[in-house]
């Protein structure tokens, strides 16, 4: 029979949650035996199932004088008779920087995106406050007698709880960032009362990080992008730009390509509110004809003005000329708001190359907010802000310069879609909601 004199358990890494001595299970412990308790420790006698004397940290002789709960035990049927148990020692100290994140995605219904699949990662601190009911609780009854075994189950625990909260919170995914703090202290709360259960104490808990698939991930890139995201028409209606762009890249704005997609683009904004997709006649049968680009010229003030009306047109953009090489365009946007663009065909850079000046206004521009609105011009997404001088004075607008050379109808419906809707939106902010422009 193995019989134990001498109790005790080192622990050199500091992180032992929970130790048992011995390792594979119980043993004869002999009258009279030594008990060493380290500092930051707690030894348990665990002994049927179920946990029996708890000692602090020190030296104790296994008496049936210092230990009368297992004195019984100790001596019957005689006196010197030993009994079979083992001990378990227990990590008093803080656990910090303890690591957990969601093993499968968590299915959720977001407003903007629909049901989603997110991801979360963070890490946790605690510490044991009840020794004997966390050996009753999770030794006796899940079996678990490791610090492993136990962590896992903590952090099972702790996913199983951060999806009930977020699945039932309603924050969509693009208010999350800012509601972190929120959901991190809701969690503590929701959590610590099932730790608590098992004699456990959560002293710290962060959400690191919750993130969503890679197409959503791109869905809210591409509506960044366009510095909106309510109006899914103007959404639809940058993106069949970017698709003309790409086109006019590989043929021309005026080739076999972008010509097709300017004359499709109402089908698909019609298409798109509706909730339909667009058949590409012939484009899945037909093979990629072999395009000839020896005879390509730097489309001039002519090309862009036509290709310009053409697209307004269809667009729906109101195409006025102001003046010769000037236009001017009515965007429609949400809401029943339109925002003017105006359009210079006929400027040049300092070497005489022939420029693209595309701007529209904001509102009147007031010099203590300047410093303001130059910082702003970081998170602008096409052109920046700029003060111009026109017949009602000085005022702040937003331009872009483009290079006549590089440029085509696709390309500058992308940047007068994206100066229109950020115009409009400061416009707003600086009048209270106004559409003087």
């Amino acid at each position: 029979m193995f019989r134990l004199e001498v109790i005790d358990y080192v622990d050199q890494s500091n992180q032992s949650l929970v130790a048992r001595v011995p390792e594979s299970g119980t043993a004869a412990i002999q009258f009279g035996a030594q008990l060493i308790v380290h500092q930051s420790q707690e030894a348990i006698f665990f002994r049927d199932g179920r946990a029996m004397d708890a000692f602090g940290p020190g030296r104790y002789t296994l008496t049936t004088a210092n230990i009368p709960l297992i004195g019984k035990i100790l001596t019957a049927p005689f006196e010197r008779s030993p009994f079979q148990a083992c001990v378990y020692y227990i990590g008093k100290q803080t656990f910090i920087d303890q690591r957990w994140g969601t093993r499968t995605p968590i299915t959720v219904k977001d407003p903007h995106f629909g049901i989603v699949r997110l991801k979360g990662y963070g890490k946790f601190a605690y510490r044991v406050v009840d020794g004997s009911l966390l050996l009753n609780t999770i030794v006796g009854t899940q079996g678990k007698f490791t610090t492993d075994e136990i962590l896992n189950y903590l952090r099972d625990l702790i996913v199983a709880g951060i999806t009930d909260l977020i699945a039932s919170s309603g924050i969509g995914l693009l208010d999350m960032p800012t509601r972190m703090d929120d959901i991190s202290a809701a969690a503590r709360i929701k959590l610590g009362d099932q730790f608590s259960k098992f004699g456990l104490e959560l002293t710290e808990f962060f959400i690191s990080s919750i993130s969503a698939p890679e197409e959503v991930q791109k869905a809210i890139d591409a509506r960044a992008s366009m510095a909106i995201l309510g109006d899914l028409r103007s959404y639809a209606t940058y993106s069949a730009a970017n698709a003309m762009q790409a086109a006019g890249a590989a043929g021309g704005a005026n080739g076999p390509l972008g010509i097709g997609l300017s004359m499709m683009l109402p089908s698909m904004l019609n298409a798109q509110a509706g909730g339909g997709v667009p058949a590409l006649p012939g484009l899945a049968a037909s093979p990629v004809p072999k395009l000839d680009f020896s005879n390509a010229r730097v489309p001039t003030e002519a090309d862009l003005s036509s290709a310009l009306g053409a697209l307004g047109e269809k667009l729906g953009w109101a195409v006025q000329s102001i003046d010769d090489g000037k236009l001017q365009l009515g965007i429609p946007l949400a809401a029943s708001r339109r925002q003017r663009v105006f359009v210079e065909l006929d400027r040049k850079d300092g070497e005489g190359n022939p420029l693209v000046g595309i701007w529209s206004p904001c509102g009147a521009i007031h010099q203590a907010a300047a410093l303001t609105i130059l910082r702003n011009n970081d998170s602008v997404v096409h052109g920046a802000f700029a003060m111009k001088r026109t017949d009602d004075g000085e005022i702040l607008v937003i331009k872009s310069n483009v290079l006549a050379s590089l440029t085509n109808a696709g390309e500058l419906a992308k940047i007068i879609s994206a100066i229109a809707w950020q115009a409009d939106e400061v416009e707003s902010q600086l009048s209270g909601g106004a559409d003087s422009h």
